[in-house]
């Protein structure tokens, strides 16, 4: 990860990357560039080559300035200003300086940014868009072909707050390195990110966090605990199903924890519902529920955060073999409920619904399940938002106020006695598929209701089969998984203790 350093004077660095509003020009920046420079940049104002709209990028170059080059970046508009455009500036200018081989960056900060969001959220949210731009997944590549290693960012600010500064900084290094960390485990190939690893990833963060307690169960508890439909999933697969928990308990003794709860089929065939191509491809993204929970266990514990939090991974491979578990069988789910398999591809519900009932145990506050559960949340929405489900009016607004905080989306989505009635089964308590007036209609609806059967105490399911991943990058943040929610849910941490 990059070092950083705060910069009010001269700095020499391979790239200085000014942010500028559209309709601001340049006053305030010429400061900071030399007079060579400032004639260039007046040049490209005055032939529009350069008009400072949001994104917009044009280089600058002298090769006798303290920085060779110069990278100005349009921030758009100041009334159309919000943290999500901000963040999206500097990770933009940050992959743009990388793709020009820089190692040490300076990035100079507007006032009228700080004025905007405070100087402590200015820096805590900008360095995690540097950080999570920066990350790239190329360890397989040749080593000539990997991306440029940022060491050094300097944040340069006309202000003697250094203190928030430095401390918006900590706390958002933290955040990153937890996006980041979430990321490399979806990115990760399946062949490597087996439950086993994913598991091991779990006890790992246990000994780099001493505040987190890591509990694995094997199979053979598993089966003690009645998880027949985690254990349904799993049998298709030569690998062991586990069931990962992590607790943080630092809040005060008598206060109920929060439970966070994250989808890990770490290979998602559909089993003998087989996927077809090119829907198979991606299928190790189907784990990014579990990342983002052991993203957001592992903020909190690097924050150290004084709350009680709860992470439950259900864990496994979901294949297609003589042993698979088949459609028209009936799994039996640790609450003790029935389930009718009618597609062996709504396999994610089924493992959750075994981790929903064991979280039951905690006597939650509030349980919280993320989940690539349903390509209907794709279809309603786009790649963009990821689907919220709750009845908690409260709990919707102060998340989605959250998230609009971090530049992350949420849509609420409705649940309701039509979408629970379609869930209903003849033959059993429920069946795995379900919809209303139509059998693939209202898909993302159907699958919250069925999960909301195994759920006794407030409870909220997003979806993130939008926005958890992109086979192509953007300009502020490369292809692959994004670590979406973890940054979301810190914020409501921070701001609903």
């Amino acid at each position: 990860m990059p070092k950083h350093k705060i910069v009010s004077e001269t700095t020499h660095t391979d790239c200085t990357i000014i942010p500028i509003f559209e309709e601001e020009q340049l006053a305030p920046q010429v400061s900071v560039m030399s007079e060579k420079i400032h004639e260039n940049v007046v040049s490209l104002f005055a032939s529009k080559d350069f008009e400072g709209k949001h994104l917009q990028q044009s280089f600058v170059y002298n090769q006798h300035d303290v920085s060779p080059r110069t990278l100005l970046i349009g921030l758009g508009k100041k009334e159309d200003c919000t943290i999500e455009k901000w963040k999206k500036v500097v990770g933009s200018a940050t992959i743009a300086a990388q793709n020009k081989k820089c190692k040490k960056i300076k990035l100079v900060i507007p006032q009228y940014i700080i004025d905007l969001f405070g100087i402590e959220n200015t820096a805590q949210e900008g360095v995690i868009a540097a950080h999570t731009a920066a990350y790239s997944f190329d360890q397989h590549k040749e080593e000539g072909d990997r991306t440029t290693t940022i060491d050094t960012i300097f944040w340069y600010l006309d202000s003697s707050k250094t203190d928030a500064w430095e401390a918006g900084l900590a706390s958002g290094i933290h955040i990153a390195e937890s996006v980041n960390f979430a990321r490399h485990l979806g990115n990760t190939p399946p062949s490597e990110m087996t439950p086993e690893s994913l598991a091991n990833a779990a006890k790992d963060l246990g000994k780099e966090y001493t505040t987190l307690t890591v509990n694995v169960l094997e199979k053979e508890k598993i089966k003690e605990l009645g998880m027949g439909c985690l254990l349904g999933v799993s049998q298709g697969s030569i690998l062991q199903p586990k069931f990962i928990i992590i607790e943080y308990l630092h809040g005060k003794q008598e206060e109920r924890p929060m439970v966070f709860v994250g989808k890990g089929i770490t290979f998602d065939s559909g089993g003998l519902s087989l996927k077809p191509d090119p829907y198979i491809r991606d299928m190790k993204f189907d784990m990014l529920g579990a990342a983002t929970v052991l993203g957001i266990l592992r903020a909190a514990a690097a924050l150290g955060l004084k709350q009680n939090i709860v992470g439950l991974v259900p864990t496994c491979e979901n294949m297609p073999s003589g042993s698979s578990y088949r459609p028209d069988d009936i799994l039996r789910a640790m609450n003790g409920k029935t389930v009718l398999i009618q597609n062996t591809d709504a396999e994610g519900r089924l493992i959750l619904a075994d981790a929903l009932s064991y979280a039951s145990q905690y006597k939650p506050k509030h349980v919280v399940d993320f989940a690539t559960l349903t390509g209907a949340c794709v279809v309603a929405l786009g790649n963009e938002r990821s689907g919220l489900f709750t009845k908690d009016d409260n709990t919707a607004i102060a998340l989605q106020k959250a998230a609009e905080k971090t530049g992350e989306k949420l849509w609420r989505l409705p649940l309701g006695e039509e979408y629970s009635e379609a869930m209903k089964c003849e033959v059993a308590d429920l069946k795995n598929i379900g919809g209303v007036g139509g059998a693939r209609y209202a898909g993302a609806s159907t699958a919250a209701a069925f999960l909301e059967y195994f759920t006794d105490y407030p409870w909220t399911h997003i979806d993130l089969s939008c926005s958890s991943y992109g086979e192509k990058g953007k300009s502020w943040i490369r292809g692959g998984a994004n670590g979406f929610g973890v940054q979301t849910i810190i914020s409501y941490l921070k701001n609903n203790a």
